[in-house]
């Protein structure tokens, strides 16, 4: 004979399945992941000409959370220091009486990843295979863009990646924006040997200069009045590079290039760098060491979106020279020289930009 449960009872043992749920849903939900950085600098700018030199300290502090929403969906924000009309530098100088850093958010994004294919919105990490002569490491584009892959890590393999990045979003059809995309061919040659090679195409349309400020024209030639650039920016960027693992597993040895040409500008429209780097710096006692030579015309590249390391934003001709040293884990110390001068003008004299850095991450 069956004999009935109690109300109390069953009510216990509900409430006891509902706990137990609970549990199991929070043993396999994803954790979020916190990660960051911090960076004081010494920097100490020569321009020249009998020109007074120029000492700062520099400090750059950003931190960010990765969250799973699954194993295919990550959402990710990051807080940056800096100047949240300058999208190509997250550094503030120390000084100002003191006065408190400012900080905004540099990054807000969602990310669909799979196996062949992803997909990122809001305003993201940078997706390209780039260098600073035509995208400057601190610039998190906005918009759409997406990836897709062919081939695997054994063989050749191919990357597509697109973009629409809105550049500056206005009424009355004066918005800015640019669509691009990027084939990047990745292959072992044996013996040690890799070699990445990559064609980019960026198609920008600035309809108005209304809310540029000079740190976004910089060097960039505008028309008369002011209200526009002279060139369009329709940039072809192509980059090799090439790595070696025969030297030991302390010092790969790679070497990149990367030219690009301005095919909306009449003249002055091509830039080009080399870079060295041997070593590496991850690990404690690693050391890496750099040589790099640069040269970029006036409108080769956009000069919002490019390297900010020295005073000018195109027009230069550079010789960079730098040395990274890991000390102990999770702390990066490093020194770069930066020797350059105008490509063309009146005045061509060499400067010297000195940079001494020490940043911890977690």
């Amino acid at each position: 004979m069956s004999h009935p449960i109690p109300s109390s009872r069953v009510a216990t043992l509900a409430f006891a399945a509902v706990l137990a749920g609970s549990a199991v849903r929070a043993q396999s939900a994803p954790s979020p992941r916190f990660t960051g950085d911090f960076r004081v600098r010494y920097e100490h700018t020569d321009a020249g000409n009998g020109t007074a030199a120029l000492g700062r300290e520099v400090v750059r502090l950003r931190a960010g959370i990765t969250y799973p929403l699954r194993q295919d969906i990550t959402i990710r924000a990051r807080l940056a220091t800096g100047d949240p009309d300058d999208p190509n530098s997250t550094d503030v100088t120390v000084g100002s009486f003191v006065n408190d850093l400012t900080v905004s958010l540099d990054v807000a994004s969602i990310e669909v990843t799979r196996t062949r294919w992803a997909a990122f919105g809001g305003k993201f990490f940078n997706p390209f295979q780039s260098t600073e002569l035509v995208w400057d490491g601190d610039v998190n584009p906005q918009g759409v863009a997406g990836r897709f892959h062919v081939g695997d890590q054994a063989s050749i393999t191919g990357t597509f990646t697109g973009i629409y990045f809105v550049v500056d979003q206005q009424a009355n059809n004066l918005s800015s924006d640019m669509a691009g995309g990027q084939v990047t061919v990745n292959a072992p040659v044996g013996n040690g040997w890799k070699v990445s090679g990559s064609a980019a195409y960026y198609d920008y349309r600035i309809r108005s200069l209304s809310a540029a400020g000079s740190g976004d024209t910089r060097s960039n030639r505008l028309a008369p009045g002011g209200n526009a650039y002279l060139s369009d920016f329709d940039l072809l960027d192509l980059i090799l590079a090439v790595d070696y693992a025969g030297l030991g597993e302390r010092y790969p040895l790679r070497l990149v290039g990367d030219f690009v040409h301005n095919g909306g500008a009449a003249d002055l429209n091509t830039g080009w760098g080399a870079d060295v780097y041997l070593g590496k710096s991850a690990r404690k006692s690693d050391l890496r060491y750099r040589y790099g030579f640069g040269m970029t015309e006036t409108d080769a590249v956009l000069a919002a979106f490019s390297h900010d390391n020295t005073t000018l934003g195109t027009n230069y001709e550079i010789h960079t020279l730098s040395v990274d040293f890991v000390p102990i884990d999770r702390v990066f110390l490093n020194a770069t020289l930066y020797h350059y001068r105008p490509h063309t003008g009146a005045v061509r004299d060499f400067q010297d930009r000195l940079r001494l850095n020490a940043a911890f991450a977690w």
